[in-house]
């Protein structure tokens, strides 16, 4: 097993990655309630998280297996090229043949939320049409996601528009399940809604064996907000929402010992939630 993978129980995880990319924001502005200084402490513990005055992110995705399923949780950025990143291309596909798992495999594609960066490697184009990457999979995302990334003040607002060849298809060739809320994925593997980043986000636990690992979405962007569960990145939705779903979480991490998996912190992005002289950290491995 290499330092990309762990066991839980009888189940599995893989973490891949898409690409790891500095965000072209600057901290400023891409965190507007955070003072450019305060982040200083944190430049020294998490290094590989900052370039300049950018944030660096790791682009990732995970491979459970669990129950005899093979689940894809998020799919990256896609192809490319990603204008606004340096015209950065995905590398998801290529992680995945590494791993010796062909698209055929999957499952199930779970959808955290409907971002760009979560669902670039749903579909592909071929003879003009928008065709699943994952030929046998279902594709599963929250009900709310969809309909609020539908709503076109929604897509404008956004780089460009892609739910109409990134999600839409899905939906059109009947392959698109929605949830509601909680929902387990296999008997090990349960979807959380934890909203606020966006009105549908939602987190997987795997749970077997007496252990457990939250893959948590994007609760969490960045190691700082485990120990600032305030700081929060333009990217979040419903501030306020956002910020009383990642302390709770915290809560329940710190109390339980469970290991959390991270996809945009960097890779593979598993650690714990510790506490030193009264504050909680990140600690990876």
């Amino acid at each position: 097993m290499t330092e990309f993978e762990m066991s839980v129980g009888d189940a599995s995880i893989v973490a891949l990655t898409d690409m790891n990319c500095a965000y072209p924001t600057p901290l400023p502005e891409l965190w507007p309630n955070v003072p450019y200084d305060a982040w200083e402490p944190f430049r020294e513990m998490y290094s590989d998280t900052f370039e300049g005055d950018k944030m660096r992110l790791e682009i990732g995705c995970y491979l459970v297996r669990s129950s005899g399923k093979t689940i894809l949780i998020d799919t990256g950025y896609g192809p490319g090229p990603i204008d606004y990143i340096g015209g950065m291309r995905g590398e998801l596909m290529a992680d995945l043949a590494s791993n010796r798992v062909s698209p055929e495999e999957v499952d199930i594609v779970f959808l955290s939320h409907l971002h760009l960066d979560h669902v670039g490697w749903n579909t592909q184009e071929r003879d003009g049409r928008h065709v699943p990457v994952f030929p046998n999979a279902r594709y599963v995302v929250h009900e709310d996601d969809l309909t609020h990334f539908r709503k076109p003040e929604v897509q404008a607002a956004g780089r460009y528009p892609y739910m109409e060849s990134l999600v839409d298809p899905l939906d059109e060739l009947g392959i698109l399940d929605t949830l509601l809320g909680d929902s387990d994925l296999t008997p090990e593997v349960r979807a959380l809604h934890t909203p606020g980043h966006t009105p549908g986000h939602m987190s997987v636990m795997v749970a077997s064996g007496g252990a457990r690992a939250l893959i948590q979405g994007d609760v969490l962007i960045h190691p700082a907000q485990i120990t600032e569960p305030s700081w929060t990145p333009l990217f979040d939705g419903d501030v306020e929402t956002a910020e009383a779903t990642r302390r709770g979480m915290l809560d329940r991490l710190e109390a339980s010992g469970d290991t959390v998996i991270s996809c945009h912190f960097t890779k593979p992005g598993f650690g714990q939630i510790v506490r030193v002289e009264g504050r909680r950290y990140w600690q990876a491995g």
